[in-house]
């Protein structure tokens, strides 16, 4: 789930900073963003995972988070967590920094607005003294956003670039800053939410190893690897998979037949479609409609009060995986 800036900055606002405290009770579901997050944790411990890069959270500690990258916060129930969050566009840094010097661009939270690929530090951790400074910025921003006096967009604006720049300096003199995996590695996670995003926008249609690739303009075999490398799942798994979660959804809100919901999802085969869907879910198109609608929602297991239809079926083997060269070039 990916979260629109917009949705959180007030109008005229460049910029959105927030304190909240997490813990058993108010947990929030892995999600991304489209703009750039830096999150300060001011008080407890747990653990974060971005993307398929796990952290300890300790108190003192920053993150950034790229737009599009998931992240998640866990294993905070001992003593919950208390954070920052502060939400921003490149383009508020570039707009402050218009002609950023060489000095600035040798900063490593400033450069990385600058250039092709950004780059920040992925976690720093700071001492008491470091993090009394970035604190007090941080709470001097969610001021000057909640009195909203005349001018206040450029002065947090500018604390966003103060800020920027003492956690530069913090990182080149602690040298405790982490990077996130080397270009390459980063170059595979765009490719992959690439694919997953236009899978997920063009399930209904019939795809192909070699349209995928031309589409991507890579080898189908580069594709097919980094995707399983990534996602430790084919291409044709994750279609399926979004595919059947679209059918669940059309099962529960709409009155269409099983086969037509079949064809509108993008299967051809009415009767793979009912084996695979049966395989992922534990049940038939047909009795997940009816327990849907008599429980109101959805229950994952496999046992309800009405009849189940056996499933049991294997689904024919057809083709070798997608990860195998040798694999024809149908995905459905």
């Amino acid at each position: 789930m990916v979260k629109r800036f917009g949705d959180y900055v007030r109008e005229g606002d460049p910029i959105w900073v927030q304190r909240s405290s997490h813990g058993r009770h108010n947990l929030i579901a892995e999600h991304g963003h489209d703009c750039f997050e830096l999150v300060f944790v001011v008080y407890g411990e747990g653990r974060h995972k971005i993307n398929r890069d796990y952290y300890d959270v300790r108190a003192g500690d920053v993150f950034v988070i790229l737009p599009q990258e998931n992240h998640l916060y866990f294993d905070m129930e001992k003593t919950g967590l208390e954070i920052i969050n502060c939400l921003f566009l490149a383009e508020t840094v570039r707009k402050t920094l218009p002609d950023a010097t060489n000095a600035l661009l040798s900063l490593p939270y400033v450069s990385s607005f600058y250039g092709e690929r950004p780059d920040l530090p992925r976690k720093q951790s700071l001492d008491a003294r470091q993090s009394g400074l970035v604190l007090a910025i941080l709470e001097r921003m969610i001021e000057e956003l909640k009195d909203r006096s005349p001018g206040y967009e450029t002065i947090v604006r500018h604390l966003l670039v103060d800020l920027l720049i003492v956690l530069s300096r913090f990182a080149l003199h602690n040298d405790t800053a982490v990077r996130p995996r080397d270009l390459s590695a980063r170059g595979h996670e765009i490719l992959v939410r690439k694919v997953r995003h236009f899978l997920e926008t063009h399930y209904q249609q019939k795809m192909t190893a070699e349209s995928l690739a031309r589409h991507f303009n890579i080898s189908r075999r580069h594709l097919y690897r980094v995707f399983r490398q990534e996602t430790g799942e084919s291409i044709k798994a994750a279609l399926h998979k979004i595919r059947i979660e679209r059918a669940k959804q059309m099962l529960m809100e709409t009155d269409r037949s099983v086969e037509s919901i079949a064809s509108a999802v993008g299967f051809g085969d009415p009767s793979f479609f009912t084996r695979l869907f049966c395989r992922l879910v534990g049940r038939t198109p047909g009795d997940f409609r009816k327990a849907a609608r008599s429980q109101g929602e959805y229950s994952e297991t496999k046992r309800t009060k009405g009849r189940i239809v056996p499933c049991t079926e294997k689904l024919p083997i057809a083709a070798p995986t997608d990860s195998s060269p040798s694999s024809p070039s149908t995905t459905t």
